[in-house]
């Protein structure tokens, strides 16, 4: 197995929007350089600060990349607190230390070094330099417990954006605000390695992270309760209910982790010189943080079939210090999905070294789905978010063997992803897996068919360095990857086309320890590299505005945070919780012939935000006789001034077209006598024709005797005295086919005997009465047209406006028919 060593750990703080702090507290000139600021998703209402006690949390200033770590990660007393990119002295644990005569809730901030929260050594608190209440002091480590000394005791108020205002208690005298002190950065705005952590009388928001518990009071798991109600980046449990049902997991941008469990290692080294720590955090908190890719090797058995959770030859542990299982991760999977039943997991398991074999492992995953029936999506087709919320999917990079193999369903096979990179030659992503084929959907059984790509990037043996290079590439090619239509092959050999569906996996993380590079020190490299990328981040003169519609993906990455995670899930929908757009092309369009293309629905409903498609060759005709036709389209966005600009995201889309519906209208038809050429008199205006298309009706005249349509007039025939009714019954010209007839546009008229002056009239619907108009347009009422033929609903008369102005090429009272013998072709009455 390839030993993947991921990237991604401290990197993505995206600043909250911060206009909505206490009048107390300023903010930063700028975050990372570039960076925009994001809101955190929380209500209006500051939460609670008052129970932080025995939290392990993680501190960053608003919008910066670095965290509040010691510096040289040490416990040496006096060693200064700063900013750091991915120090290993970043979890900091709240210890209550408020008084009964004390209104304000006080916190120790106390050191915890090398990430694992078992490990109770190396444990330093936060004191002010010699106790001072001068602006500027910096903070530092100081050993022992807590001695009641105000410079080291903070308040945490929590802000209605989901920051904090951390103020230090340097002077018991607390009414004079003067005195009071905030917890600040050296330089405003410099987001840089060794900015020092001081007080100042000017503050600053700052971003927590709740990390875990204190062990001494829960064991592993923090609830999403607590983690909504107290971190900064309250939408990490539950990002994917702002995303739409109808999107496909490829659609997404989806952060996720290489060697998930690797928080912990047994026997193990510390994470700057070890070479199989690759994450900063259990579990347990990944998945409060967003992460939604797992990353799980499975070892060999214990004593009751449950595989060991394994990276090469070594072994993770839990929180407790205890080894970590298949049973304890599933267990961590299906606590969350209980809390949180909107997310979906993905889940790549994997044989992680040759004390397992792949029956012991086929066999060990059987039983966990046998156990869980309903945990896991295991088709080889990519689902829709809404098929698998609440669910594991599964993606298999163990060969199945033993008696267990026929019991299930297996998930996406990936066994030959090793083979596949290695084979790979020049640097693109990798065609991994091309898997076609049919399934049953729905309750009639119905077969499917579907194709499943995967593209990975895993080029691991290398510095950080070199890998930022491979880690473009793939945020490249991914935001450039269109979806085209390929034959799948039933079993008969009949062939049906299909539109594509794409993984694609970047792994960010390395290694190369003959260079000196481990997972730690290239992450430090590629994170904030990444960090900072127009792809993730874009902003300045990097912002391309086409990245950022474009969805990048999984990203699994090394020491991954909440800020990092979320700076990939976010785009999947804008501040106020909006999906973005789709930046998967759609699987066909349906329009109205003379739409624009920008006005075209989508399939499933989907919506492009506030851009839309055009085609990519203007010359192309789409009419009725071009309907189901693939067409070259591409996405324009449009911003907020309506600002067009094209993007890369294009392809070939069939567009169904649909006709125009025209409603017909008659003008001449008032004053009508006996013996008169009625036909000269009458025309049918098309409402809503395109000026370029030339369009006329046929027309048939209707009579009975007694006033009720009913007889078609043949040809030749007088029109006598009496009530007649006139209706369009198909169409002439060219552009015919591109149009239906939205009525047969019936409308009644009276022939008056010679020497009076008749009236018109017009039928609203079944039952409605034909009216008479004097010569003044005044309507009266007439005859019943017995509720067969469906009228415009005007009984005001012609003479008045039977119908508004169409944009038609007749001028009204001009086309008539060329004979009575096309007038009476296909009469059906």
């Amino acid at each position: 197995m390839t030993e993947h060593h991921a990237i991604s750990r401290r990197a993505f703080t995206l600043g909250l929007g911060l206009a909505a702090l206490s009048p107390l507290a300023s903010l930063p000139e700028t975050a990372a350089p570039g960076i925009p600021l994001r809101t955190a998703f929380a209500d209006n209402t500051p939460a609670p600060s008052d129970s932080l006690d025995n939290f392990v949390i993680r501190l960053r200033p608003a919008g910066y990349f670095r965290t509040a770590s010691v510096n040289q990660d040490g416990n040496v007393r006096g060693n200064v607190c700063h900013l750091f990119n991915d120090g290993t002295s970043s979890k900091l644990i709240l210890e209550n230390v408020t008084t009964k005569n004390d209104d304000t809730n006080w916190y120790a901030i106390r050191t915890l070094l090398n990430f694992e929260e078992h490990k109770k050594t190396g444990y330093s608190i936060w004191s002010v330099d010699d106790d001072s209440d001068k602006d500027g002091k910096v903070i530092h480590v100081w050993g022992g417990e807590y001695d009641n000394k105000p410079s080291r005791a903070f308040a945490f108020e929590r802000q209605s954006n989901g920051t904090y205002i951390i103020r230090d208690r340097t002077v018991e005298k607390e009414t004079e605000k003067k005195d009071i002190k905030y917890l600040a950065i050296e330089s405003d705005g410099k987001d840089q390695d060794n900015n020092k952590i001081c007080h100042k009388s000017k503050s600053i928001p700052w971003e927590l992270e709740l990390v875990g518990y204190d062990m001494g009071k829960i064991n592993t798991t923090v609830r999403s309760i607590d983690w909504t109600t107290y971190s900064s980046y309250v939408d990490g449990p539950c990002w994917m209910k702002y995303v739409d049902d109808n999107k496909y997991l490829d659609e997404l941008s989806i952060p996720g982790t290489h060697d998930s469990g690797t928080c912990s290692v047994d026997n193990d080294t510390e994470p700057q010189s070890s070479q199989a720590k690759c994450q900063q955090d259990y579990i347990p908190t990944q998945l409060l943080e967003g992460i939604r890719y797992f990353d799980i090797r499975l070892g060999r058995n214990d004593e009751n079939g449950d595989p060991g959770i394994d990276h090469g030859r070594c072994y993770l542990l839990k929180k407790d210090g205890g080894f970590m299982h298949l049973s304890d991760v599933i267990g961590y999977f299906k606590t969350f999905l209980n809390e949180n039943p909107s997310e979906a997991l993905i889940m790549l398991a994997s044989r992680g070294n040759d004390e397992a074999t792949d029956e012991s492992v086929t066999t060990a995953f059987a039983k966990v789905m046998h156990d869980n029936p309903d945990l896991f999506y295991t088709s080889s087709r990519i689902p829709t978010l809404n098929e698998v919320r609440g669910k594991i999917v599964l993606l298999r990079r163990f060969v199945l063997a033993g008696n267990s193999v026929s019991s299930h369903t297996w998930g996406l096979d990936l066994t030959q992803w090793d083979d596949k990179i290695k084979a790979h030659s020049g640097q693109s992503m990798c065609l991994v897996q091309d898997a076609r084929g049919f399934e049953t959907t729905g309750n009639a059984g119905d077969k499917e068919p579907y194709c499943t790509k995967v593209y990975a990037q895993d080029h691991f043996e290398c510095t950080g360095t070199d890998k930022i290079s491979w880690v473009d590439m793939a945020l490249r090619e991914t935001t450039n990857l269109t979806r085209n239509k390929v034959d799948v092959e039933d079993n008969d050999g009949a062939k049906v086309q299909v539109l594509e569906r794409c993984w694609s996996i970047n792994y960010t993380s390395c290694t190369n320890y003959k260079q000196g590079s481990n997972p730690f020190t290239a992450a430090r490299v590629v994170n904030e590299h990444l960090y900072k990328s127009q792809y993730i981040n874009p902003s300045g003169s990097d912002k391309t505005k086409s990245d950022c519609l474009k969805h990048v993906g999984i990203i699994a990455s090394d020491f991954v945070d909440s800020a990092l995670a979320r700076s990939i899930y976010q785009r999947n929908y804008d501040a106020k919780h909006k999906p973005t757009v789709s930046c998967c092309l759609p699987d066909r369009m349906h329009m109205t012939y003379g739409d624009s293309l920008s006005d075209a629905s989508l399939q499933d409903g989907k919506t492009v935000g506030e851009g839309h498609f055009r085609l990519v060759d203007s010359s192309n005709v789409l009419n009725v006789a071009a309907s189901g036709s693939a067409f070259a389209i591409e996405y324009v966005d449009v911003d907020a001034l309506g600002n067009e600009t094209v993007t890369e995201l294009r392809g070939s889309v069939p567009i169904d077209i649909n006709p125009r519906a025209l409603t017909p209208h008659f003008e001449g038809l008032e004053g009508l006598k006996a013996g008169e050429d009625v036909r000269a008199k009458i025309a049918a205006s098309l409402e809503g024709k395109l000026e370029t298309d030339a369009c006329t009706a046929q027309l048939e005249f209707v009579h009975d005797a007694n006033g009720a349509p009913g007889t078609a007039m043949a040809e030749g025939e007088a029109f006598a005295a009496g009530t007649y009714w006139v209706r369009a019954k198909g169409l002439l010209g060219d552009a015919a086919q591109n149009y239906t007839l939205a009525t047969d546009g019936a409308a009644s008229f009276t022939v008056a005997a010679s020497g009076s002056v008749g009236g018109t009239g017009t039928d609203s619907g079944p039952g409605s009465n034909a009216g008479s108009a004097d010569k003044n347009g005044k309507g009266n009422k007439g005859k019943s047209s017995g509720g067969k033929l469906a009228g415009t609903g005007d009984g005001s008369g012609i003479a008045a406006g039977l119908a508004a102005a169409a944009v038609a090429t007749t001028v009204a009272g001009a086309a008539m028919l060329a004979s009575d013998r096309e007038n009476n072709e296909g009469a059906s009455k």
